[in-house]
């Protein structure tokens, strides 16, 4: 009998040193949340989420006392893993709590949002929102992140770029999208920026349980049969659900790119082989190739595919860069070519991939956007007219959604194609063209490409007409270049009856350069021996109004007067 008590109190000092009496204290966001624990043990419900329920102490403070084994791995639920609580950022994982050991008695957490409640915003410094909605093909509900044009107009269409994996791909794709579609417009309504591609909505997806709606099918052989069933839900979810979705609530183009990583991007470079895919783009990074027959229907594929793909590789992401290498070497062997598909290595690991390669592949899906690379080699065809170059870039440009003037800046970018490549036919006909646009090239620019490709009857038409200009900024242009006017009308042209012209005129004209050009008249004026009596006046009225500028000093004009 004895022996059996003495057994007793060492089971019961084991179970007591075991296990230890330990306090949870919980934050909610609602004063109505009831919160449930559920964890890797009996007392935390073996997780079951609806089993082991927290009792209210305040509005927002719940608390739950109870005994734990070490170590103790745990979340907290409203009663449902639908509802799971989330005590980091949204986008990031939302991984077990564990207590290692019985150091302490009491733990304090907060639960920021609820799977089903996620918070309308992130903390990126950018406007974003977290929206749910059903999904009948996986029969829960799913949430997504949907960011923008920071100028979003629904009188406007916008191509939509959908992101899997949400949680690790929406900010660098977010990040890189804002960048490369940023416009600078200043106040004198003049864009300074370079819109690299067009303004775009983006889309990221959250995934319920990534491993099951993304694992790649091993070693499959056939068409029928390239995804597993979570995958199959997921392709069908994005075909018929949520492509829909988002072209019923906003305006957008016809052209919808869709980016994956490692599973997800093995995911997104199969869809193309599927009827009905609604994808136009596809960026994948980090592409295992799987199967032997995955790669042979891959290969096959990207050799005729009209999609635009991009397939991003890590030199150090062993065990998902044998695709990449593969189809790179093809490219360099000729034995692939295709102008929509484009094969990159970076020098990063498998999670520096993205943030390096994500501005290359987004730039490649877009790269027909206000392109004028190809201008010098259509203008050599024997059909080519600049109207039809004109309505045909215009038409390329709108299947982005893009409504593009053809304006002035597009039209001085092939002035100095056709300027570079000494073609002064071509030059002729663009500033033919010009003249007739409210937009047009400015006349100072036109007559610094006329005078670099030697095209002197378009540059004396130019001069002649800044002679009678009032246009500022004519005035303006004119005034920061000067002495290329002087030294081409003086030295080139031998013409200083025309330089008088020009700066008496461009006198008249203005009101923030009238001492340079008075100075300018009177100098050229002296130094030719013309027109001696108008060029008193305009040095005694530099003589009147001196202040210092950027043409001439105060010595200068008593030079001036010494050679009178």
């Amino acid at each position: 009998m004895k022996k059996i008590l003495t057994q007793f109190f060492i089971l019961i000092s084991f179970c007591s040193f075991g296990q230890e009496l330990t306090t949870i204290r919980v934050i909610v966001p609602n004063k109505t949340d009831e919160v449930f624990i559920v964890g890797n043990q009996e007392t935390l419900g073996n997780w079951n989420p609806s089993k082991i329920k927290a009792h209210k102490i305040s509005d927002f403070e719940r608390e739950i006392k109870l005994h734990l084994t070490f170590p103790a791995e745990f979340k907290f639920t409203r009663g449902s893993w639908d509802n799971e609580g989330f005590t980091t950022n949204f986008w990031e994982e939302n991984a077990n709590f564990k207590i290692e050991n019985n150091t302490q008695s009491l733990f304090n957490y907060t639960i920021l949002s609820w799977k089903d409640q996620p918070p309308k915003s992130g903390n990126f410094n950018y406007d974003f929102d977290i929206e749910n909605h059903f999904s009948k093909e996986f029969n829960e509900n799913r949430t997504i992140a949907i960011k923008l044009p920071k100028n979003y107009n629904p009188n406007q269409k916008y191509p939509v770029i959908y992101v899997l994996d949400a949680n690790t791909l929406f900010k660098p794709f977010l990040l890189n999208i804002d960048m490369l579609s940023e416009k600078f417009i200043d106040d004198d309504g003049i864009d300074y920026g370079k819109d690299n591609i067009p303004e775009s909505i983006l889309v990221g997806i959250f995934h319920n349980n990534r491993y099951y709606e993304t694992m790649p099918k091993f070693n499959y052989e056939k068409d029928k049969n390239l995804f597993l069933e979570g995958s199959q839900k997921l392709k069908n979810y994005l075909f018929n659900e949520l492509v829909p979705i988002i072209n019923s609530k906003f305006s957008t183009a016809n052209y919808n790119c869709i980016v994956g990583h490692s599973n997800t991007g093995h995911f997104v470079l199969n869809l193309p082989l599927f009827n009905n895919n609604p994808f136009n783009g596809i960026i994948a990074l980090s592409v295992n190739s799987e199967s032997a027959f995955f790669t042979k229907k891959i290969s096959e594929y990207l050799k005729k595919q009209p999609e635009k793909v991009f397939i991003g590789y890590g030199t150090t992401d062993n065990g998902f860069n044998e695709l990449g290498e593969l189809l790179n070497s093809q490219i360099k062997n000729r034995e692939l070519n295709n102008s929509h598909l484009k094969v990159e290595s970076f020098e990063a690991t498998h999670n520096q991939l993205p943030a390096l390669a994500s501005s290359s592949g987004i730039k490649f899906l877009f790269n027909n956007y206000k392109n004028l690379n190809t201008f010098i080699e259509k203008s050599l065809q024997p059909d080519f007219t600049l109207s039809n170059f004109i309505e045909n870039y215009k038409k390329e440009n709108e299947k982005y959604g893009a409504q593009i003037d053809f304006s002035r800046d597009e039209l001085l970018a092939i002035a100095e194609m056709a300027m570079k490549k000494n073609n002064r036919k071509l030059f002729r006909q663009i500033i033919d063209y010009s003249n007739l646009q409210k937009d047009k090239i400015e006349n100072h620019y036109v007559f610094w490409l006329a005078k670099e490709i030697k095209d002197y009857e378009t540059a004396d038409k130019t001069i002649e007409i800044l002679t009678k200009s009032k246009d500022k900024n004519d005035i303006a242009l004119v005034n920061i270049n000067h002495k290329m006017y002087s030294d081409y009308l003086l030295n080139f042209k031998k013409s200083p009856k025309t330089a008088l012209q020009l700066y008496k005129n461009l006198f008249q004209n203005s009101n923030d350069y009238k001492l340079e050009f008075a100075y300018l008249f009177a100098k050229i004026s002296n130094d030719n021996n013309i027109e001696l009596k108008e060029a008193k006046k305009f040095l005694d009225y530099c003589k009147r109004n001196f202040k210092e500028n950027r043409v001439f000093k105060k010595d200068d004009l008593n030079l001036l007067t010494k050679l009178k």
